[in-house]
């Protein structure tokens, strides 16, 4: 008889680091595979709650999994939407992964600088006003820092 780990995502690690030893990155996974290897089954009735309490528990083992695949063995498993879930080769990871959270870098900075901008620069006390001049600084800093290009082997004309 075979002794199952707890939490059920610590025996789906040694199902994926299977297959990927067999087949190489941009493996899909079917969203039933992983729910097989995460040991959850899906209500088909039921209340709103079973299939929310189903949800969390869905998303709490799969995070771990994600988690620990990647921390100990450099995997990143990564949601392709309508179709399961794939490890990503290392390229795709790094290429998707910074596009996606650069996006999401951006979005917040951008909120931060629109509300440091418009707020009532007449109720400001000194100190709130050079607190608020620190902010956008360090934000124009960070976004520039973001946005910078470097280019290789070419000559930038100034007309």
């Amino acid at each position: 008889m075979e002794t199952k780990k707890h939490p059920a995502w610590k025996n789906a690690i040694d199902i994926v680091l299977k297959r990927f030893d067999e087949e190489g990155y941009g493996i899909m996974f079917s969203d039933a595979e992983i729910l097989v290897m995460l040991e959850l089954e899906r209500p088909d009735v039921g209340t709103y709650e079973a299939y929310q309490a189903f949800s969390l528990e869905k998303l709490s083992q799969l995070e771990g999994l994600k988690r620990a695949l990647l921390e100990q063995s450099n995997l990143c498993l990564e949601n392709v939407k309508g179709n399961g879930y794939m490890l990503m080769h290392p390229d795709d990871q790094i290429a998707k992964t910074s596009q996606k959270y650069y996006g999401h870098a951006r979005k917040k900075m951008n909120k931060m600088v629109s509300i440091l901008t418009y707020c009532d620069n007449e109720a400001l006390s000194q100190e709130g006003k050079q607190k608020q001049l620190s902010q956008l600084g360090k934000a124009a800093f960070i976004r520039a820092a973001m946005n910078k290009r470097k280019v290789f082997n070419e000559q930038v004309k100034i007309a």
